[in-house]
């Protein structure tokens, strides 16, 4: 198992989140579709955000997708479970990105790269984080490098 991937598993600021595979998944080809893996990255990033970000945001604000990257590495097939690994790579005024890892019976199947915005409910514009969030965030940071 590569290195980037042994240290995902050990360190405490990745989250893991687990999802089956479902029949519905496969397309044609009779893989998992390419469209279940951003609802897979989907799943991870809103755990993420729900347990370790979201109770520190005062009322009013939520986070918007800006951008999504998806490398596909291997294939995925039905019937399966897979884990995504999320962590915050790096956070910006009103932005964080959030890197991913979605692995299947111990491979790799994709890696990926979220921007999310912090918005105001009200302007519908982004707001820079509050002092609080942002030390949260930042207690989560885990470079690109790593």
């Amino acid at each position: 198992m590569p290195m980037e991937i042994e240290a995902a598993l050990r360190d405490p600021r990745v989250l893991w989140t687990e999802d089956v595979l479902r029949f519905a998944d496969t397309d044609a080809i009779g893989h998992i579709n390419n469209t279940t893996f951003s609802v897979l990255c989907e799943s991870g990033r809103v755990h993420l955000l729900e347990t370790r970000i979201n109770p520190t945001l005062p009322t009013g604000v939520f986070f918007v997708i800006a951008r999504l990257a998806i490398d596909f590495r291997a294939e995925l097939h039905y019937p399966g479970a897979v884990r995504t690994g999320t962590w915050i790579a790096r956070i910006g005024r009103s932005s964080l990105v959030f890197e991913q890892m979605i692995m299947s019976e111990g491979r790799l199947a994709a890696t990926s790269e979220a921007v999310c915005v912090l918005m105001d409910g009200a302007t519908r514009r982004p707001v820079a984080f509050p002092e609080e969030p942002r030390r949260a965030i930042e207690a989560l940071l885990r470079a690109p490098d790593v």
